[in-house]
């Protein structure tokens, strides 16, 4: 695993204050709504993931972090149902975005959102936030991010973890949705670096696991993604 990038995404999740009763971030009153209509295709999920998200796998040593595994498309054991999720794009700094705080509603299951259709070419800082209604009163829970950015080199530091990298990051992701979400700078396109993968999200509740994944593409930056050539 990379781990400068591992310290990067996970500290990205910045944290002021859980118990806050105002905490900022991606906590909007407004939104403007964006609603996807269309089911989102078959999901191709690494075997060591899609372990993890049914809670067939052990965590390691550390908790987080699995190489690259076959894909598997058959359910575990337990039923598996697909679930909603919502998504939040908001503004730190005016102009980053097309739209100052934007909500994603996705179908069942979840879906893909392409950064070029709500991110201007502008330097600067916007939050993203997340909601999986399955959690409430789950008896596990997890989060876990897949990536597919290249690594690359900024200044000193090399950032991205490679193809089909896998993150356990239920512990931050828990902490910062509780806070300000997780804030992302687009200058040099950092963003596409932290977000540009897929996040899953998995909650078991008796013999039911539900189950989302949301995407996030960028066809104006194929080069930064691991299949562009």
């Amino acid at each position: 695993m990379n781990q400068p990038f591992v310290l990067f995404i996970l500290s990205a999740f910045v944290i002021l204050s859980g118990c806050s009763k105002d905490p900022g971030g991606y906590h909007r009153e407004e939104y403007k709504v964006v609603k996807f209509e269309d089911v989102p295709p078959d999901l191709k999920i690494p075997t060591k993931a899609w372990d993890m998200l049914t809670f067939q796998a052990a965590p390691d040593a550390h908790g987080e972090g699995h190489g690259e595994g076959s894909e598997k498309a058959e359910s575990s054991t337990k039923e598996v149902v697909f679930s909603d999720v919502t998504v939040f794009l908001v503004d730190k700094n005016p102009g980053v975005l097309k739209e100052e705080a934007i909500k994603f509603e996705l179908p069942r299951g979840g879906g893909e959102i392409d950064l070029s259709q709500y991110v201007n070419d502008r330097q600067g800082s916007f939050y993203v936030g997340f909601e999986f209604p399955a959690f409430t009163e789950a008896k596990q829970s997890k989060v876990l991010f897949v990536s597919h950015a290249r690594k690359r080199r900024l200044g000193e530091i090399v950032y991205g973890a490679g193809c089909n990298q896998i993150l356990d990051i239920t512990t931050k992701y828990n902490l910062a949705m509780k806070g300000e979400g997780l804030k992302v700078n687009t200058t040099r396109e950092r963003h596409i670096t932290v977000l540009g993968g897929t996040f899953l999200f998995s909650a078991e509740k008796g013999d039911t696991v539900y189950v989302a994944q949301v995407s996030f593409v960028d066809p104006a930056h194929k080069n930064l993604f691991c299949e562009a050539p």
